[in-house]
């Protein structure tokens, strides 16, 4: 090849990297469209640049245009070379991180049917199968992975992550220290590992494998933001508090609204407005908005942005703040509109700044402010059930898997709750609960009285009402705890230890909330016998 021949191929692969960077550029802007344009331009000179691959279809997704990435990587499949088990591994890649897992799964499997005992393929498919339901299989794979490669130490890994979430905590616990005894300098297997120790219990074990897995890759977020819960967990409340904010970096905190120098850090609210948004689910909102009395207390002027169907409800309690509802992807880079405030954060900073030790957590709290009248109809419908108290009820989660399920019951083990002198027991759990409810009616002749035409689901300032007209609620970690709790009314918590105790055996948030921890599953269930016991003797005093 001559020389000038050369020259010209190296300024169009620059060229072409040129024009990559850019688009990486944009897409880091959240300027997509922009982006996407870039990344074609990049395709149409070299159509297996993996990188503009993945950024084009990553752009795509982020437009909403998630058939057009589909319609991109099933002409990318289609086009790969016959035979390149790389070209095809990379590929398979590029779909499991966008969420196209079943074109993935297929890459993979064509990538092992070239290369059959190639173990990053049988892992990645192994991880693919996992996240599309078919843990055994998955298992099975990993498995072939470690008889065909028994030195590898991400299969090892890879292997006690799928077991930890089936509850096989010895079998887990052994293939992690396999796989740090292959290679001790992975640190995602010590991150893994830590959050299995959390699933057993095992906090101040947790902290020291995250610290480990920092100490190999200290600039990983997810790593930083599992290190501040483990913080928080164990006590070390400023310490965790300080971390807090990798919860946003690594996306792990929802939304990300970044707003470029204006989160506040502790500034002097004086005279300033300060806009709070809420983040996670509403169960975490109700925990945050705990802290808002004292930020309106604070500052100049408060703006709360929270989800629709909790508005009413908190421009109720908090009259002299502003309550509008949320834009959940509107940040301050450029899509916000008018900013009409001096500084702003998400909900859990609040938090950190206005509760640094247990100490600042107030001994009573307001309570939110039901509306009056709605207060009055479930009152008169719970008169029509009989003079007896009322027993609110949540035990399940519309999301459930081996391990969630350990923080969960089933609605037939609360007899003795049903057996109480009395009492009405009455349905909160605002997912479909009409076959226990009927099961329970059916096999054991107990009533769970559910409030003709309130939705559990959409009108919350009905569940706010009902819920304030209970004499006692019992609840696992779920919305229906925290509204219970937010309305101050007696509320029985059985809950694995986790991070918003601090440390301590009890919600430092919410003084009315009685903890009982399930410490370890090979326990059994005896906290449903102590709940029942003393909901009965609360009611009798």
């Amino acid at each position: 090849m001559s020389a000038l021949k050369k020259q010209r191929i190296a300024a169009g692969d620059g060229e072409i990297e040129k024009k990559f960077a850019q688009g990486q550029r944009l897409q880091a802007r959240e300027r997509f469209a922009e982006a996407e344009q870039r990344y074609r331009k990049v395709l149409a000179q070299d159509p297996r640049h993996l990188g503009a691959l993945t950024g084009l279809t990553q752009c795509q997704i982020a437009q909403k245009k998630q058939q057009e990435a589909i319609s991109t990587l099933d002409r990318a499949a289609a086009d790969a070379p016959e035979g390149d088990e790389a070209w095809i591994f990379e590929l398979a890649g590029i779909c499991a991180t966008v969420k196209y897992l079943q074109l993935a799964r297929t890459l993979y499997e064509r990538a092992l049917e070239i290369a059959p005992d190639m173990s990053s393929s049988l892992i990645n498919l192994a991880n693919v199968v996992a996240e599309q339901g078919e843990t055994q299989k998955a298992i099975d794979m990993l498995s072939h992975a470690i008889e065909v490669h028994p030195t590898s130490a991400q299969a090892y890994g890879n292997l006690g992550k799928l077991l930890t979430g089936t509850r096989l905590t010895e079998e887990a616990l052994a293939c992690y220290r396999r796989s740090i005894e292959l290679n001790p300098n992975i640190s995602q297997t010590y991150t893994n590992l830590a959050a299995l120790y959390e699933t057993m219990g095992r906090h101040r074990d947790a902290l020291a494998a995250l610290q480990k897995s920092l100490s190999l890759n200290p600039e990983c977020d997810a790593a930083r933001w599992n290190l501040a819960r483990a913080l928080l967990t164990v006590g070390e409340i400023e310490a965790g508090w300080d971390m807090y904010g990798f919860g946003f970096a690594c996306r792990e905190r929802q939304p990300y609204r970044p707003f470029p120098g204006l989160i506040w850090e502790g500034q002097d609210l004086t005279d300033k407005t300060i806009m709070v948004w809420r983040e996670q689910g509403l169960g975490d909102d109700l925990l945050f908005s705990t802290c808002y009395t004292d930020l309106i207390a604070r500052a100049g002027h408060v703006i709360i942005e929270t989800e629709q169907r909790l508005v009413s409800l908190y421009k109720r309690t908090w009259p002299q703040a502003t309550v509008r509802a949320e834009t959940w992807t509107s940040t301050g880079l450029e899509n916000y509109g008018k900013v009409d405030f001096d500084y702003t954060a998400p909900a859990g900073l609040i938090a950190a700044q206005l509760r640094r030790k247990l100490s600042d957590f107030p001994a009573r709290l307001p309570g939110l402010a039901p509306d009056p009248a709605r207060v009055a109809e479930c009152r008169a419908w719970l008169d029509s059930l009989g003079s007896g108290p009322n027993i609110g009820i949540s035990w399940t989660s519309h999301k459930i898997n081996d391990v969630r399920a350990m923080s969960y019951t089933k609605l037939a083990d609360w007899k003795d709750l049903f057996a109480i002198d009395g009492a009405a027991v009455v349905n909160l759990q605002y997912t479909d609960v009409s076959e226990e409810a009927e099961a329970l009616r059916r096999d054991h002749g107990l009533t769970l009285h559910h409030m003709p035409g309130l939705d559990l689901f959409n009108d919350l300032e009905g569940v706010a009402a009902l819920t304030a007209c209970m004499d006692a609620v019992v609840a696992p970690s779920s919305f229906p705890m925290m509204m219970a709790c937010a309305l101050n009314r007696p509320a029985f918590h059985y809950i694995r230890r986790n991070w918003t105790m601090l440390g301590t055996d009890r919600s430092p948030w919410f003084p009315e909330m009685r903890c009982y921890l399930i410490e370890d599953t090979a326990t059994g269930t005896g906290y449903l016998d102590r709940i029942a016991g003393d909901v009965a003797a609360l009611l009798r005093a």
